[in-house]
């Protein structure tokens, strides 16, 4: 009978979560997340990586949803080795990036500083405000995802360091 009355708590308590954490995502901004056939996911083992023709060479990218040239929502993951430099730029969109993997540093404002920078481990989630100029470093290599509300874009506050002037 014991062992009865804790397999009864043990669903209960199960029971319990999962009604408590349904009711959590559909009161969290209105929205219901539905599992559906059509689900977008994204694969590690078999997503493409891109040469990035906006920034200095040897970034690497990846898009995961949407398209950051349109309006709308997307998501993006970018691939940095190590040492990698990324020279003050700022974008028109805010944007929230999370390092997935690697040691990032960062730092803001219009001339780099490496003094000033913060160090960013995997796990770690920033926001980056619109128009706001920031740089960064790869202290190993790095994969960031980005997303945002498009159209996004890239203005470099030196314009040599635009690959395009180069």
């Amino acid at each position: 009978m014991k062992l009865f009355r804790e397999f009864a708590a043990v669903h209960f308590t199960i029971l319990f979560t999962l009604i408590t954490h349904s009711a959590m995502a559909e009161d969290h901004i209105g929205s219901k997340v539905i599992m559906r056939s059509d689900l977008v996911t994204a694969d590690a083992e078999t997503m493409k990586w891109e040469r990035n023709h906006h920034v200095p060479w040897g970034m690497r990218l990846i898009v995961i949803h949407g398209d950051p040239s349109k309006a709308g929502p997307y998501t993006f993951r970018v691939k940095m080795p190590s040492g990698y430099k990324l020279p003050p730029h700022r974008h028109q969109d805010e944007r929230t990036v999370t390092v997935l993997k690697g040691t990032y540093w960062i730092g803001d404002g219009e001339q780099y500083d490496a003094k000033s920078m913060r160090t960013m481990e995997a796990g770690s989630f920033y926001i980056t405000e619109a128009n706001a100029a920031h740089y960064a470093w790869a202290r190993t290599e790095v994969i960031l995802q980005e997303s945002g509300f498009g159209p996004t874009d890239m203005t470099w506050i030196n314009p040599a360091d635009d690959p395009k002037n180069q």
